[in-house]
């Protein structure tokens, strides 16, 4: 009798990023984790999740110094889906104020800035997202934070107002974002579709940290960006 195989997240590794947790989020989900440095496994994986611990700068580093920006690159252009958590959002987009110089991965225009409104940082615990109208994937609910930076409300994508002589940004089909506030309003998550799939689900917060409300948002990303839905 043939064993049933069970279906795999990889992780991408970094080296600056503590994955135990998100391993765990994907035991949760009865995925197998697979943590890897190696660009081809990125590439052709079912699902992806880059990870978020750390500093900008020394994380592009290692996604360059491993070939893996590249292979994030041709996969996000291949309407693959991939997440993003925390920081791991804030590489997909073109620089940030925490590594001055740094050149993100350039998928999404804007530059992460440190939060502003005078509270403390980093914002340390739970606080709630705002989906905007037409998210499809996003809910609003109570997610758990660990920032000191993000993507301002003011940042547009699709909607023909974005700076792209710098970068090819890829397209897509449509961009839903979600909002919170600590002091000023930041994005703090990003859905991007592509053919009727959720190409990309990119969350400021932590949802391997966040209970049952991150695992059901993981859940649905899984679910609405598989390939068994296109057949």
């Amino acid at each position: 009798m043939s064993q049933i195989r069970t279906p795999s997240l990889v992780i991408i590794e970094t080296g600056v990023a503590n994955l135990a947790s998100v391993r765990a989020l994907a035991e949760r989900l009865g995925l197998q984790p697979i943590v890897t440095s190696d660009p081809e496994e990125v590439v052709r994986a079912p699902f992806v999740l880059l990870p978020g611990v750390g500093a900008f700068g020394p994380a592009m580093h290692k996604l360059r110094e491993r070939g893996l920006d590249a292979a994030i690159r041709s996969r996000v252009a291949e309407g693959r889906p991939i997440a993003g958590i925390c920081l791991g959002m804030q590489l997909f987009f073109e620089a940030s104020e925490e590594s001055e110089g740094v050149q993100g991965l350039r998928l999404l225009p804007g530059k992460v800035k440190r939060l502003s409104g005078g509270l403390p940082l980093p914002q340390l615990g739970w606080n709630r997202i705002e989906p905007e109208p037409g998210s499809r994937l996003l809910l609003a609910g109570w997610v758990y934070f660990a920032n000191s930076y993000g993507v301002g409300i003011e940042q547009k994508f699709n909607d023909g107002t974005a700076d792209t002589s710098k970068a090819a940004f890829p397209r897509f089909d449509s961009i839903s974002i979600a909002t919170t506030t600590y002091g000023s309003a930041f994005i703090s998550a990003i859905e991007a579709w592509r053919d009727d799939r959720p190409v990309l689900l990119l969350c400021q917060f932590h949802p391997e940290l966040s209970g049952s409300f991150g695992k059901n948002l993981f859940a649905r990303w899984l679910e609405l960006a598989s390939e068994r839905r296109r057949v």
